[in-house]
């Protein structure tokens, strides 16, 4: 299953990250520990 999403990256210490909602963690069932495929588009505001 595939879902889609607009995010902005956050600082997290000296990293920078993004969070998946919640509705997208239930969606798909994932829970910690799982693995997951991640594309990264720029997008224009």
């Amino acid at each position: 299953m595939k879902e889609t999403f607009i995010r902005k990256i956050r600082k997290s210490g000296t990293s920078s990250c993004v969070n998946f909602p919640k509705e997208i963690i239930q969606l798909l069932n994932l829970k910690e520990g799982d693995m997951v495929k991640v594309t990264v588009e720029k997008v224009e505001n």
